[in-house]
């Protein structure tokens, strides 16, 4: 294990990463955080490919790249031959929203914590086919598993070609019961695609039991492997079909080699993903996930307390990422501002959207502690908010 253990859990703490330890680095979730050793791996990757490109990319890293196929596969319960790899999850899906047959009076359904990314997407592809989008509410606070289920599911009509729905919303840190969407969906004959940026590494992931139809997640972010390592799945029916959205040399070889090359790239990112895995496994998945958790829930009861807000109940559906409420909403550009407030205090955690710029959106990983909650907390009371909010020192 490297150095830097946690002395109360026998986790890896604060020293593991290259975090300023100056900052209170409450968005884990926007980019993740990579240690400092899985980045010393990587490194290593880099020199080997620099000293006979040709070689390393021409001879070695096909080898290379199905040792990092099995890791990955068996990490999240997928079978190899459906999973390949992209940049991030945003290209993911939109491999997937590409490749979809849309017609006039044909319908997908979304909701509304969909990533602004995945709706822009989805709302090019529905316009340029003269199909509809459907955007299902779903209410903060959830009530439970199955009325978020519902919320969903009470949406999909015989137009219905596909769904696309979050594992764990970006802007809210919502965790949707994926299984029980995915098998009405499947039920009805609706295909899923599973935007899952953020499950691999938060939650325990095993697509051979949830069964969507695709599902993409990003290395990069709760696994904490450097940035631009991802990977999509396909199920076995798609797989004839599906095809990068670059080109090059491996298209007419099938599924999984039209995706394998798609032009030159520093490769090296996706390469040091094992020993972001390893990195963990020797902590303890359970332990990281737990700890992470219940971080989170501690430090956003913290910051509710002092803004006088309470956080939404998640019993079940939240994790590492929590939603605290502002005393009022911004406007989006009191929103950007309050950020900026926020990050020369040495604080940075995102203002997100639901229903309106409301929501602080805190994430916990190893290198956090609930001082930087506390940070947080102390810079809103100090003004931080600005003229948009008065906060009661009652």
């Amino acid at each position: 294990m490297p150095s830097g253990m946690a002395a109360e859990n026998g986790l890896p703490d604060a020293s593991c990463w290259a975090i300023d330890p100056a900052v209170a680095y409450l968005n884990h979730g926007s980019f993740g955080a990579t240690p400092v050793p899985v980045l010393a791996q990587q490194q290593r990757l880099r020199a080997a490919m620099e000293r006979n490109p040709v070689s390393f990319l021409v001879r070695t890293l096909p080898e290379l790249l199905a040792a990092v196929r099995a890791d990955v596969a068996a990490f999240l319960g997928a079978d190899q031959d459906g999973l390949v790899f992209v940049d991030n999850a945003t290209t993911g899906t939109q491999t997937v929203i590409a490749a979809a047959t849309l017609g006039p009076g044909d319908e997908v359904l979304a909701t509304d914590h969909c990533y602004p990314a995945v709706l822009a997407q989805l709302v090019r592809s529905t316009q340029a086919a003269g199909a509809r989008l459907e955007i299902a509410p779903v209410p903060l606070p959830a009530a439970s598993r199955t009325a978020v289920a519902e919320a969903v599911l009470s949406r999909l009509t015989e137009h219905t070609k596909l769904a696309v729905i979050d594992h764990v919303a970006s802007c809210s840190g919502l965790v949707f019961p994926i299984a029980e969407i995915v098998a009405e969906c499947r039920r009805q004959g609706v295909p899923v695609l599973v935007d899952g940026a953020h499950a691999p590494g938060m939650l325990p992931v095993d697509l051979g039991r949830l069964g969507p139809d695709f599902w993409t997640g990003n290395m990069h972010k709760w696994v904490c492997a450097p940035k631009a390592s991802a990977a999509l799945w396909v199920a076995p029916a798609w797989r004839e079909t599906l095809r990068p959205l670059v080109a090059s040399h491996g298209m007419a070889d099938g599924f999984r080699p039209a995706f394998d090359w798609t032009g030159t790239r520093d490769p090296t990112a996706l390469l040091a993903v094992p020993a972001a895995l390893d990195f963990f496994r020797r902590a303890g998945w359970a332990a990281v996930r737990e700890h992470n958790n219940e971080l989170a829930r501690q430090g956003a009861e913290v910051v509710a307390d002092r803004l006088g807000t309470s956080p939404p109940s998640a019993d079940g559906l939240a994790a590492a990422m929590r939603l605290v409420p502002l005393p009022v909403a911004l406007s989006e550009d009191d929103a950007r501002a309050l950020e900026r407030r926020l990050l020369d205090l040495g604080v940075v955690v995102p203002v997100t959207y639901h229903g309106g710029w409301r929501w602080l959106r805190l994430s916990a990983q190893l290198y956090n502690s609930l001082s930087d909650y506390e940070r947080l907390a102390d810079s809103l009371a100090a003004g931080a908010g600005g003229a948009a909010w008065s906060l009661s020192t009652a």
